[in-house]
């Protein structure tokens, strides 16, 4: 008989968490959990995240600049990860080069450079791990190329799939196991799958699929976890080998949902000393005292978003301004106003931005925006985290009628009817470049984005040069 010989392998991944904090201790529990029993059972166990771990919605990530967040990863000894985009281009350059300084573990992606060429201090292209039993684990990642918005941040991302076959040509001889990290979607992981089918696991993220049972194409197991904490992925091999010889079993891929009223009292604690200490940075910093409460509307005009579409026009140098009502979540109080305020009414990870637009694309707008539909659309995704999008309000445009269907004549830029043939700079959100929400503005080629301000940062901007 010839030599046999099988070795156990269990992997535990998480992706697209977006600081749902709330919903970690859970996470943590499980993961706990399943690494005990994997090692009980004589098992190797390999953890890994995804990346959308850190999003700025939360006050622990915007007060410790992401920082809580790798903390709460080294906490839980993750063998590596990669980063999403809400790491990549929702920090500046700065704050994203020392999120990771005190890291415990290799943060992997491909195709993120610096504008001279070189991968990031605290990134590298690949990394192979050996398991406690001795298999040779190849690891590579790569996050999603919002190309406009990491250029405009001073980054150089590129194209995964070339980058990712040169990792790929260099790793399979030296592994007995190779795995991507992709922050690419569930669409390009498929692709992935079909163009580079060296890879035997793809863990995937950013489109928030739920994979109960994973997805095979070709050779390749598929597998990705939702959002939000809510469900972690699974994945159990054996590698035998016989006279020298390698064979791969997958005994299962999947998703499981997590039972999020069980939760980790030590990674309870931790949260709520770094929220804390978040939160302290954000009180920190005063804005501006009111003397009476600016109040939030979603389906009217108030002098607070207002002054956040005049805000937008000035800052981007526009002649008209831009933003829903949905983007203000919630009142300013009388009294003294800090940053933490200004954050929780407007946690958005949102940037401003501009386009050159004509007057007809201008009045095709208006017309869409007055829409009660799109005022009450419940927009999810393109880093909003409101509820409604709410009235659309505009600074430095005036509408002189309230009739159902509104004409050039109606409408006034500066004290001047709309010229349909001509062309005007329009401040507004980001996520209207995006997706199809307001075509007349996404279907534009040249755009450009004012980061890493977030409308938050031109909010206070505005309130501090307030006087009351």
């Amino acid at each position: 008989m010839g030599r046999l010989s099988k070795k156990r392998l269990r992997i535990l991944h998480t992706n697209d968490l977006h600081s749902q904090l709330e919903n970690w201790p859970s996470v943590t529990a499980w993961l706990k959990r399943r690494r005990s029993e994997a090692i009980a059972n004589g098992e190797s166990v390999l953890l890994f995240d995804i990346g959308d771990h850190a999003d700025r919605v939360h006050p622990m990530t915007e007060g410790l600049m992401g920082k809580g967040n790798v903390i709460l990863l080294n906490e839980m000894k993750y063998d590596a990860i990669t980063i999403g985009n809400n790491e990549g281009i929702t920090f500046s350059r700065d704050d994203l080069n020392s999120m990771y300084e005190n890291k415990n573990f290799p943060v992997v992606v491909c195709n993120l450079f610096d504008e001279s060429g070189s991968i990031p201090p605290w990134a590298v292209p690949y990394e192979i791990l050996t398991t406690d039993n001795g298999i040779r684990v190849g690891i590579t990642g790569a996050t999603v190329p919002f190309k406009m918005f990491y250029k405009t941040l001073g980054w150089d991302i590129k194209d995964p799939f070339d980058l990712l076959k040169e990792v790929v040509d260099k790793l399979k001889p030296e592994v007995d196991i190779l795995i991507c990290l992709s922050h690419l979607g569930l669409f390009e992981d498929e692709r992935l799958a079909e163009e580079i089918p060296c890879f035997d696991y793809i863990l995937g993220a950013h489109t928030h699929h739920v994979l109960h049972e994973g997805k095979k194409i070709n050779n390749t197991w598929i597998n990705q976890a939702g959002r939000s904490g809510k469900y972690a992925g699974e994945i159990a091999l054996t590698l035998t080998e016989t006279n020298g010889k390698l064979s791969l079993n997958t005994e299962y891929v999947e998703s499981v949902l997590l039972d999020l009223l069980e939760k980790d009292k030590e990674t309870e604690d931790t949260i709520k000393k770094l929220t804390q200490k978040g939160e302290r940075e954000l009180s920190s910093s005063e804005v501006v005292y009111l003397n009476d409460p600016m109040e939030v509307s979603w389906y009217n005009s108030t002098p607070l978003i207002e002054l956040l579409a005049q805000g937008l026009r000035e800052w981007c140098e526009a002649d008209i301004g831009m933003v829903n009502a949905g983007v203000l979540l919630d009142n300013l109080p009388t009294g003294k106003v800090t940053f933490k305020d200004v954050h929780r009414i407007c946690p958005h990870p949102i940037n401003p931005a501009a386009v050159m637009i004509s007057g007809e694309g201008l009045l095709e707008i208006i017309r869409q925006a007055q829409k009660k539909e799109m005022v009450e659309f419940p927009l999810k995704g393109f880093g909003f985290r409101g509820k409604i999008l709410g009235e659309m309000i505009f600074s430095g445009l005036d509408i002189s009628n309230n009739a159902s269907y509104i004409q050039d004549k109606d409408v006034f830029i500066h004290g001047e009817s709309l010229d349909k043939n001509r062309s005007y700079k329009l401040a507004t959100v980001d996520m209207f470049t995006l997706g199809k929400i307001y075509p007349a503005i996404s279907s534009i080629k040249e755009k450009t984005y004012f980061m890493p301000e977030m409308l938050r940062d031109i909010l206070a901007w505005k309130l501090r040069n307030l006087v009351t």
